[in-house]
């Protein structure tokens, strides 16, 4: 291995004109030795000659982390924008300030009660009732046993009151992270043996009302008429309303004749009966358990993805990548779309447009994001030393936001592929993605993104159009016979390879190096290509995401029925990936349809 390095080593230094591009080539593919488990032979199994070491969750992450510290310590401070150094301020103090004396100093500590299970002295000096406690939360955007919306209409606020069914964790894991949540904040055992049997028992209470069945209906009042409802034994007039949307409201009250709509009101009434039976002591031990169970464990890159998402994949993406050069690739793929799928049997007009606005939205980003996204936060200021205090300012920033749209959610989830880059580059010292590794990295990915942007995970189909139900039968014959993949799925893909595919060989073919490249990767011990990284960069992205059998079985089929994959390894007959002829081809099959 050595030999073959000083190899490369050797004629990349005797090729005095090579570029920045050809370095991260030739960087990558010195890196994938590290990466690929070259026991599996790619013909044979290709998922396992890629993935056979990558798919490693733990390290991944570790890979991930160590990354994102680099790039903002290569990165000046002073050249990050208003945005991105507040999110950078987010993540030092939460490497920094997440001790006890951070949270007990935090607005919202004080102002509710404080932690029974820290110092059970300050409880009910605030005097909140359980209506109060859930104001201070909900406000935050923490919305325990009942979530609140509110909105305009026909120059009156509508309220709609919507219960809680969230569970995020089976009862014995909640119980096992609440021992560990009192033991790592110091918790005598003796008292956090008693808060962990009172908090479990406020919990199986409020998981029986979420198991309960209860019709999903909805009754409206006016706001006058709520607050006097009686509900068996119990009166709404019992509880300060006013106070609890006075502080939603921001000092603002609502007004008598304002909309008050409360779905599923019998479960919305189990919780107040649950409420006023529950002492302050008990709910401020289970709230604030509950607040901090999944903040305390998380690490601090997940919290900057959870909290600030689009912040946090804009910066993944800025500091990662050449934008001019990736706005490039994005508006080739554009264009393979619109030559080889607008116009054809598998994509209806519908489709079509969601797909041009997906492309024109991840265009403005890369050209508009910067100045989009620092008016959108130049409101909130973070600081570098108490954690909780900044999670308080960013949860009630985000809650006040209008929620993101589908669009901007799957161009987030998009952006996610810039996390996995940083996994998987860990030695690169340009930081700028250079145009080959961007079609390696990201294509298929971009392209997938781009064809299915009228879909959804409930209807992974519903980008195809129904004058395809003929071919697609077709198409779902055709992969039975190879394996169990979802046939939507598998054409999905099938589509995706196709269009990142041509754009990049359409790429290699105006590069003038290309040849030089080629020999220089061939001389590795690896012997690659480019159009053999181009196989390997699109299924390396893949790697970390689960499902492991399933992903194997997916690019495996997809693979068989692509003669740019065989060629590109030299698969012979007999071998597993061989493209063959079977009875019936995918890849022909996908052709007659797509130029139809």
């Amino acid at each position: 291995m050595l030999v073959s390095l000083f190899c490369v080593l050797w004629l990349v230094g005797a090729c005095h004109s090579v570029s920045i591009v050809e370095q991260d080539v030739l960087r990558f593919g010195q890196e994938l030795e590290q990466l690929l488990n070259t026991t599996f032979s790619p013909c044979q199994d290709f998922f396992g000659y890629v993935c056979g070491r990558t798919a490693n969750q733990t390290l991944r992450l570790q890979q991930e982390q160590l990354r994102f510290q680099q790039l903002l310590r290569l990165n000046n401070p002073d050249k990050l924008l208003a945005m991105e150094q507040q999110l950078l301020n987010f993540y030092k103090s939460c490497q920094s300030g997440r001790s006890l004396d951070s949270l007990m100093s935090t607005q919202l500590y004080k102002s509710s009660g404080g932690w029974p299970a820290l110092e059970s002295s300050s409880i009910n000096q605030t005097g909140l009732g359980w209506l109060g406690l859930l104001s201070q939360f909900h406000e935050m955007g923490a919305p325990y046993f009942f979530e609140t919306r509110i909105s305009m209409q026909s120059n009156k606020r509508l309220v709609t009151l919507q219960p809680d069914v969230t569970r995020r964790h089976t009862l014995r894991k909640f119980e096992q992270r609440v021992g560990e949540l009192l033991q790592s904040f110091g918790v005598e055992q003796s008292r956090a043996h008693i808060v962990s049997l009172e908090v479990l028992s406020l919990e199986r209470n409020r998981r029986d009302i979420i198991k309960t069945e209860r019709i999903d209906d909805q009754v409206q009042f006016s706001y006058a008429n709520f607050k006097r409802c009686s509900f068996g034994n119990f009166s709404m007039s019992r509880l300060d309303w006013d106070a609890y949307f006075r502080n939603l409201l921001g000092g603002k009250m609502l007004k008598p004749t304002d909309a008050i709509v409360v779905r599923q009101l019998p479960r919305l009434v189990d919780y107040i009966q649950l409420l006023q039976n529950t002492s302050m002591h008990r709910l401020l031990n289970w709230i604030w358990i509950d607040y901090l169970i999944d903040i305390v464990t998380a690490d601090c890159q997940q919290l900057a993805d959870i909290y600030a998402g689009d912040v946090y994949a804009h910066l993944l993406q800025r500091l990662s990548t050449d934008r001019v050069q990736l706005t490039q690739m994005y508006a080739s793929i554009g264009r393979a779309y619109k030559a080889q799928l607008v116009g054809s049997v598998w994509i209806d007009e519908i489709s079509e447009q969601s797909s041009k606005r997906f492309l024109s939205q991840v265009m403005h980003i890369m050209l508009n994001g910067d100045e989009y996204l620092d008016a959108a936060y130049q409101d909130l200021q973070l600081g570098r030393r108490n954690f909780y205090r900044n999670m308080e300012k960013l949860r009630r920033f985000q809650h006040n936001r209008p929620p993101p749209s589908p669009a901007a959610l799957q161009l987030r989830q998009f952006a996610r592929g810039f996390e996995t880059i940083y996994g998987l580059l860990p030695k690169q010292q340009h930081q700028n993605l250079t145009a080959p590794l961007g079609y390696v990295l990201l294509a298929e990915r971009f392209a997938r993104h781009l064809v299915a942007a009228g879909s959804s995970s409930r209807t992974p189909g519903a980008w195809r159009s129904m004058d395809s139900d003929r071919q697609f039968a077709q198409f779902v014959n055709c992969s039975k016979t190879a394996t169990n993949t979802n046939a939507h799925e598998l054409l999905l893909n099938t589509l995706a390879q196709r269009l990142a595919g041509s754009s990049y060989r359409e790429w290699l073919g105006q590069q003038p190096t290309a040849n030089r490249v080629n020999v220089l990767l061939a001389a590795g011990r690896l012997q690659l290509s480019l159009q053999r990284l181009y196989f390997i960069g699109n299924l390396l992205m893949e790697c970390p995401e689960g499902q492991q059998e399933h992903k194997r079985q997916l690019q495996h089929t997809l693979l068989r029925n692509t003669p740019e994959f065989s060629e590109a390894f030299n698969c012979r007959f007999g071998d597993a990936l061989y493209v063959q002829p079977q009875p019936c081809h995918l890849a022909e099959n996908l052709a007659r349809n797509v130029s139809a």
